[in-house]
């Protein structure tokens, strides 16, 4: 295996813990779900998530979340405890955005093949983008695995 792709794996685990060890807030409301496979739109009457795809693609928005996928690509957004998240995807790609906790934003644009995500923790903003790169503004992670870029911040 060799040194970037070992660093990127070393990096999505670290993410992982992250995300498991940040605070979380009690919560009993259930979350809106929006799933639109292959050329389905959905939008609940709440309003909270939207996700939109074309006939061969699919997207999933949880929470305040909104997701899009296009031209055979599949895109996912959790928005959850007072999270933003949206994720774009197009051409085979699958961007994941992941916003938990207060005040906490994700956004991932994917418009090349490949996966790429973004994690954000209370009040902070991260954002992976396939053009733009990756930026972590408070705790968070963005890995995108087209262009080999990756953030880390755990304060």
């Amino acid at each position: 295996m060799s040194v970037v792709k070992k660093t990127i794996a070393g990096a999505f685990g670290i993410a992982l813990g992250v995300a498991a060890l940040l605070p979380a807030t009690a919560s009993a409301a259930p979350v809106t779900a929006c799933q639109a496979p292959f050329g389905a739109d959905a939008v609940p009457a709440d309003g909270l998530c939207e996700a939109t795809s074309d006939a061969s693609s699919a997207a999933a928005a949880y929470g305040n979340a909104s997701a899009d996928a296009s031209r055979n690509a599949l895109a996912l957004a959790l928005g959850l405890n007072g999270g933003t998240a949206s994720s774009s995807a197009v051409g085979f790609a699958a961007p994941a955005a992941i916003a938990f906790g207060p005040g906490s934003v994700a956004d991932a644009l994917g418009l090349n093949p490949g996966l790429s995500i973004a994690i954000a923790g209370p009040g902070s903003t991260v954002t992976v983008d396939s053009l733009g790169g990756v930026t972590c503004d408070g705790p968070g992670f963005a890995g995108d695995l087209t262009t080999l870029k990756a953030c880390l911040r755990v304060n």
